[in-house]
């Protein structure tokens, strides 16, 4: 497999699968045989990083090594500020497999882990979706909050009206294909896209709180967010957080990048254990750092959905 090989990655039954797959490895504890070190990051004096994510699996025979660059500010005739590469090796023979897209990777896999997370922790009757933002991580916001609720409504806020109008356009779209019928409704504020929902979805580059009024969000709500959270900067207020039940992919790294704030979080695999009954119809709040297990097992998935296709 290459890095060119394409994925399908804007199919909601292969996240559903992937996200199956994700809570599969959580239950029977290939998650914990991994060898996860650190991810590596070096930055040079323009402020470049140079990220290195590696996992290895010995249940999956696989060892993945998720590598990426991200410039402060575009370049020309580059494209994206962030480009990211995933060699795969065997690990009973070392072999090298073939790389996938590192976009691919990190998109399929923030599809299906806010899928599970969001089965696990939404209410069963969820309907509305708030999103803010309007990107990238904004459309795998809804591909995996529909893949596991039938929604009624989304609302989408970003500060660019036109990103805003095309990304619910692609929404509607997506969802006639899909035979849903789902309102739409394009919001002037965050407020307005986060009042009253029972699912909000914030995927933002904001380094500062967005203006989300914890009066107006309900008990119940469940929220993803996908954007800053460290001790410089973070999407959510932290008043909000307080008030939540924390989940994390991966405590340590949640700690280290969001400190305290973070300390009482709880790890994904509490979602699939005994009382994971509990998290629905509580506050709730996936606050995603990324951890290289993930991209594991959504190589591991692409690799045998494409043996079984070839």
């Amino acid at each position: 497999m290459t890095a060119t090989d394409t994925a399908p990655a804007s199919s909601a039954w292969f996240v559903r699968s992937l996200a199956k797959a994700m809570g599969d490895a959580l239950r029977g504890g290939s998650i914990t045989r991994m060898l996860v070190p650190p991810r590596e990051t070096v930055e040079d004096a323009a402020g470049t990083k140079f990220i290195s994510m590696p996992a290895v699996s010995p249940d999956h025979d696989l060892y993945v090594n998720k590598v990426a660059t991200i410039v402060a500010s575009p370049v020309r005739d580059r494209g994206a500020t962030v480009t990211a590469l995933v060699p795969m090796f065997s690990v009973s023979t070392g072999r090298y497999l073939g790389a996938l897209d590192g976009a691919t990777v990190t998109n399929l896999k923030c599809a299906a882990v806010t899928a599970l997370v969001t089965d696990r922790c939404a209410a069963p009757d969820s309907k509305v979706l708030g999103i803010i933002g309007a990107g990238v991580q904004a459309r795998q916001q809804f591909l995996g909050v529909s893949a596991a609720r039938d929604l009624a409504e989304v609302r989408v806020f970003s500060r660019d009206a036109g990103r805003s109008a095309a990304f619910a356009r692609d929404i509607g779209d997506a969802a006639a294909a899909a035979g849903s019928a789902v309102e739409v409704v394009v919001c002037d504020s965050a407020e307005q896209a986060a009042r009253g929902v029972d699912i909000l979805s914030t995927a933002t580059t904001s380094v500062t709180p967005l203006p989300i009024p914890a009066d107006g969000l309900p008990d119940h709500v469940h929220i993803n967010c996908m954007g800053a959270h460290t001790t410089e900067s973070r999407e959510l207020p932290a008043s909000l957080l307080r008030a939540s039940v924390v989940v994390v992919e991966d405590l340590g790294t949640a700690i280290a990048e969001a400190g305290a704030s973070h300390a009482h979080a709880v790890e994904l695999d509490a979602l699939v254990g005994p009382g994971s009954d509990d998290f629905a119809g509580r506050r709730t709040v996936f606050a995603s750092t990324g951890c290289a297990y993930l991209d594991l097992i959504t190589c591991a998935h692409l690799n045998s959905h494409t043996s079984t296709h070839e």
